[in-house]
């Protein structure tokens, strides 16, 4: 082999290195750009899941606190009927007695 021959294939060697450092720069963007694609779809189906699973919590605590709530009014209106059947109950005795006093004269 010639110097020239030699030189010739030096220049090709490099040239061949240059397109195989390009090729693997160009695959690495790629890969790159691929993985922030995957990673952003990721983010975004996580966020999803988040959201819905918040909607899901706020919807039963709120169907809770309606229940609750239902069930505080239902015994709250039981303790006022008690209340007034008491206060009748007293009324009427009060009423009875002070005719009978009033009678008794």
């Amino acid at each position: 082999m010639s110097g020239i021959d030699a030189v010739k294939k030096i220049v090709e060697t490099e040239e061949e290195a240059r397109r195989i450092v390009e090729d693997a720069r160009q695959r690495a963007q790629q890969i790159i750009s691929q993985a922030s694609k995957e990673a952003e779809g990721v983010r975004e189906q996580v966020l999803a899941d988040a959201r819905r699973r918040r909607e899901e919590m706020l919807t039963r605590a709120r169907e809770e606190a309606e229940k609750e709530a239902t069930e505080s009014e239902r015994e709250t209106e039981k303790l006022i009927g008690n209340y007034h059947r008491a206060f009748d109950e007293r009324k009427n005795d009060a009423v009875r007695k002070a005719v009978e006093l009033v009678l008794q004269k």
